[in-house]
């Protein structure tokens, strides 16, 4: 299991098309350089919950 990421903690939101050429979805990942450069640390079908989700991993009380 990975170590947990030192803090302060970043993320970035990254917005990934995914599905066929003719029906295409906007995904919404979540990606930090902890443990590894540009770690996938979570996917989101909205903006709003990727934004909230990376409020959550940068907020250093929820260690």
């Amino acid at each position: 299991m990975p170590t947990r990421p030192p803090y302060p903690r970043e993320a970035r939101i990254v917005s990934v098309e995914k599905g066929g050429a003719d029906q295409t979805v906007t995904w919404y990942q979540l990606r930090a350089d902890h443990p590894k450069p540009d770690s996938l640390i979570s996917e989101h079908n909205t903006e709003q919950e990727a934004l909230d989700a990376k409020r959550r991993y940068e907020d250093p009380e929820k260690s």
